[in-house]
């Protein structure tokens, strides 16, 4: 009735007991906004208004409606599916050892896999009432995108002089195709759970910084190249060009929005 999105402990404990005003806040609060702005009299009430609302909840049809569905602890394993099937053939292919990675190496990769896991969660969860839980996944997807920034830090990890030889651009750039072809249908996957009508700038930001921690713990089972400028070249510029392309995408998708909304109400 007065227009804002409630917040505080009182709002996050009512919505753990009532589901009713839980679908109001799905989707960044859109069913919950629609209403107020008919209450308030900014869209006129009427059964064309109404109808339309109900026909955003109707309309949820298909795979993707079915699967953004699920329950978050469903769509969080589901999200883990596809990552452990790609990391488990690679075991498999034994093209590094895994006594031949060393232990520094293996921690790191150890790392990889549990900070992807919270990464998943953190995207699937339902969107947070307070500003600080969404800081903390801001906080969260600059973190993941750093982490495999470890693997340049372990012991096997060096500089020589023949670090640009023997085809340095094409064993760069066929790492780099690599990790980010079978790190990709996750970051689809996560639009495909994505509840809300959008993908969302954090969705967005979580969703690189899977694609870039599950690249780097492809390429540490699928590389044996220990070398510190083909990390950077072929492994670890995976992230950076993500999050990069989503940043991008995501202001011009603000730009349009703004075009828009400035065409419809030159107010």
């Amino acid at each position: 009735m007065t227009g804002g999105v409630p917040s505080g402990t009182w709002v996050d404990e009512h919505l753990k007991a009532c589901p009713q005003c839980r679908e109001l806040f799905q989707g960044e609060a859109m069913v919950g906004r629609r209403l107020s702005a008919t209450a308030l009299g900014a869209l006129p009430m009427s059964d064309a208004t109404l109808g339309a609302t109900e026909s955003l909840l109707e309309n949820e049809r298909g795979v993707r409606a079915y699967l953004r569905s699920r329950s978050t602890r469903v769509r969080f394993l589901l999200s883990l599916c596809l990552p452990a099937l790609f990391l488990i053939r690679e075991l498999q292919g034994k093209r590094v050892p895994l006594r031949e990675l060393g232990a520094p190496r293996l921690i790191a990769g150890l790392l990889l896999v549990f900070v992807l896991a919270v990464v998943l969660r953190s995207a699937l969860r339902p969107l947070p009432i307070e500003r600080r839980a969404a800081r903390i996944r801001s906080v969260l997807a600059l973190l993941a995108w750093c982490v495999p920034y470890a693997l340049c830090l372990v012991p096997e990890a060096r500089v020589s002089a023949d670090d640009f030889s023997g085809g340095f651009a094409f064993r760069s750039m066929s790492c780099f195709a690599y990790g980010s072809a079978l790190a990709a249908p996750s970051f689809a996957l996560l639009w495909l759970f994505d509840r809300g009508p959008r993908m969302a700038l954090r969705v967005w930001a979580l969703g690189a910084a899977t694609v870039a921690l599950l690249a780097n713990a492809i390429l540490l089972l699928h590389c044996a190249d220990p070398h510190r400028t083909h990390l950077l070249a072929g492994h670890l510029s995976i992230g950076l060009f993500w999050f990069a392309a989503v940043s991008l995408v995501a202001r011009w998708g603000r730009a349009s929005d703004g075009g828009v909304s400035g065409r419809q109400n030159p107010r």
